[in-house]
């Protein structure tokens, strides 16, 4: 369990890869007690390491069961190492042609398990626009964004989340009923993109596509905010369109295509 390196050892950052190593060769929900046992730890490590890990989104905890599972955060290191590079560099000259053709803001975000985190965009051409500085936090559910990141979890993780408390009405339009919820991630997987018709911020229309780099997982999404008025029918549709082609040219490392913009076959919403 413990390993010298240059004459310095760290036993719990070991013991906290092991219990990482055997929560996920064991695939599915284990105890403290089971952990304990099967490490030859005491239950007194094993809590004190799974609820620092829990609190940081590296394990998920059962609210009935109190057993874990992986958490999101371990999901988006994984793809963030598989990804390599700086994915900011690469998505930057696509934001930006979007940008200029929609006339609206594009936003890249990464999620950690408790929220996301705008880490690029590129502003609206427009003098009146929609815009976040770069670090910004979103919350969990807040819009497309959310939908984006929160379809790629399973289906138990997805209910333990939303067990933990109820989902926060940001607008008159946000969905809160938990089944409901559900149902809009499940279209949003099936679809390959997410909308946001004022759910988050009032008069605000939205579109979140995710940036792939790991089967079921993105590492990042991109998201274009536009006002109700002006973001909206054709333009909204071909918005959509073009976004997913864009986002898919990003799975040829730094290959950035050429896109155009036509009307979905099966949009979500008039």
């Amino acid at each position: 369990m413990t390993k010298d390196s240059n004459g310095y050892s760290a036993p719990l950052v070991y013991k906290t890869f092991a219990i990482l190593e055997e929560i996920a060769r064991i695939q599915k929900e284990v105890g403290i007690s089971d952990l304990a046992r099967n490490l030859n730890l005491s239950k007194s490590t094993v809590y004190g390491i799974t609820q620092a890990l829990a609190d940081i989104g590296g394990l998920l905890q059962d609210p009935t069961s109190k057993k874990f599972r992986l958490g999101p955060a371990l999901a988006w290191l994984g793809s963030r190492a598989i990804a390599g590079g700086d994915i900011r560099s690469v998505t930057r000259p696509v934001m930006e042609e979007l940008s200029q053709q929609f006339g609206e803001t594009v936003f890249l975000g990464t999620f950690d398990g408790k929220g996301i985190t705008i880490i690029e965009k590129s502003d609206s051409p427009a003098e009146l626009k929609i815009t976040a500085p770069i670090g910004t936090r979103i919350p969990l559910s807040a819009g497309a964004a959310g939908k984006v990141f929160l379809s790629r979890l399973n289906e138990p993780t997805l209910k333990m989340i939303l067990a933990e408390k109820p989902l926060p009405k940001f607008t008159e339009n946000t969905i809160t009923d938990p089944g409901e919820y559900i149902q809009e991630l499940r279209r949003v997987i099936r679809e390959g993109y997410a909308t946001d018709f004022a759910e988050y911020i009032p008069g605000v229309n939205a579109i979140c596509v995710p940036i792939p780099d790991v089967p079921g997982w993105p590492v990042a999404a991109m998201w274009m905010v536009g006002s109700s008025y002006s973001f909206a029918g054709e333009k909204f549709l071909q918005a959509i369109t073009t976004t997913l082609k864009a986002t898919s040219s990003l799975r040829d490392v730094g290959t950035v295509r050429q896109f155009s913009s036509e009307k979905p076959e099966t949009p979500y919403r008039p």
